[in-house]
């Protein structure tokens, strides 16, 4: 019997030798046979390129699928990755709304605040007593900084109101002396120990040193309100030799006790003007005239040495520093019911009078004024009705006794105590 292998048996031996199922005898027969037989050899060369691609597509499954798991877990992290940025950047954004809106707050100018100041000499502390306007802010802080020229500037901040940010607020200050000027934002408010209005401090900072600046003593008339007591003007400045001259054309006629009034306001605006512009040596005024007065136009000239009569003093002194300049507005009318600030004190009696006092930088008459008071306590109002009160004037203050009319109950020691106090004053 031949020791080779026929085909037939080699063919079916071929898939278990190509996957390396078989014994080495066998083996060897059918390698023997493969190296004469064309036909078997075909096909193990057939099978094996197989065997090799499926092993190949296999690895490269293998690889893939290792690949796609990488980019799932890679694409997992960066999702977990980009939630931790959103929740950082959410908290962070949080955080910087809540210190920029509650803690920091919001500066506030002058106008946007009711406010008056009190200087304590005890503490060396100037006192801020007000409330803001916009009834939905509250106070935040209040900081100060001194520049250059020994100027305090102070700021204001605001937040939305609630229990730690109060509408009404008090804040003092307690770097600065009583001789100091002080800003609050863009105003003048102190200055030499003396309470600064808003228009000492608007004319102040209209103050220009050159009568050929036309802007600037364009400016500077509007401020003093040229406009407002003589209606539609003109402005002619005469700078080509000295005294210079700022004449204002009147366009409206004026009579009888209109003009009257209307020349005596000429002369006060002409003071400031003279006062707040360095180098104006006089101001005219040019106005037209009625039928009565036989028409045409006369004219009214102040020079700086006039100003200086009707004031009492150089009226170039006046335009110095803003307490000057506000003396010499109190003393012209400009300023009459300004600087007010009310401070309401706990003294009471027995018949539950309370003591109220209303500081003032000049002497007011207090018959022109309406007061009213109101008391209220956590638990409501007790008493909302206009009190009666009786005053005791002060050059620079007013006393004032308020008796209830009534309560509404009987209130204990410790709720009156606990009473707010509120007080309004109208100029009538």
């Amino acid at each position: 019997m031949s020791d080779k292998l026929r085909c037939e048996i080699v063919q079916d031996l071929l898939p278990s030798y190509v996957d390396g199922l078989t014994s080495d005898e066998t083996n060897e027969a059918i390698k023997d046979h493969l190296a004469d037989c064309v036909s078997c050899r075909d096909m193990y060369e057939r099978m094996k390129a197989d065997e090799t691609s499926a092993e190949e597509n296999s690895e490269v499954m293998e690889k893939e699928k290792k690949e796609i798991n990488f980019l799932k877990k890679i694409k997992q992290k960066h999702r977990l990755n980009l939630v931790l940025v959103v929740v950082i950047l959410t908290v962070f954004f949080t955080a910087v709304y809540y210190h920029q809106t509650y803690q920091k707050g919001e500066e506030m100018s002058a106008d946007e605040i009711d406010y008056s100041l009190q200087w304590n000499s005890n503490d060396s502390q100037l006192n801020i007593l007000g409330n803001f306007k916009n009834a939905n802010r509250g106070y935040t802080r209040l900081i100060g900084e001194e520049d250059e020229d020994g100027i305090t500037h102070l700021k204001i901040y605001s937040s939305p109101v609630g229990s730690r940010h109060p509408n009404q607020f008090v804040a003092g200050y307690s770097k600065v002396n009583a001789a100091d000027q002080v800003w609050l934002g863009d105003r003048i408010i102190w200055d030499q120990g003396e309470n600064i209005s808003k228009m000492t401090s608007d004319l102040y900072q209209a103050k220009t040193p050159y009568a050929g600046d036309a802007v600037a003593v364009k400016t500077l008339a509007d401020t003093v309100g040229v406009g407002n007591h003589f209606g539609a003007y003109h402005i002619s400045l005469e700078t080509s030799e000295e005294p210079y001259d700022c004449q204002f054309i009147i366009q409206y006629p004026m009579k009888g006790e209109k003009k009257e009034k209307a020349l005596e306001q000429m002369k006060k605006d002409a003071c400031v003007m003279l006062a707040l512009v360095d180098n104006l040596g006089s101001v005219s005024w040019g106005y037209m005239m009625t039928a009565e007065d036989n028409n045409g136009v006369e004219t009214l000239q102040m020079t700086a040495e006039e100003a200086s009569a009707y004031v009492g003093k150089n009226i170039k002194t006046c335009g110095e520093s803003p307490k000057a300049l506000q003396e010499m507005l109190t003393q012209l009318d400009f300023i009459t019911d300004e600087g007010f600030y009310v401070v309401s004190g706990t003294e009471r009696d027995e018949n539950y009078n309370f003591k109220v006092v209303i500081y003032h930088s000049q002497q007011v008459d207090m018959d022109g004024l309406d007061c009213g008071f109101g008391f209220e306590s956590r638990i409501g109002t007790v008493c909302s009705s206009v009190m009666y009160w009786e005053q005791e004037e002060h050059p620079e203050q007013t006393v004032i006794t308020v008796s209830p009319d009534r309560f509404n109950r009987t209130l204990t020691d410790e709720e009156v105590s606990k009473l707010t106090l509120s007080v309004s004053v109208r100029d009538t």
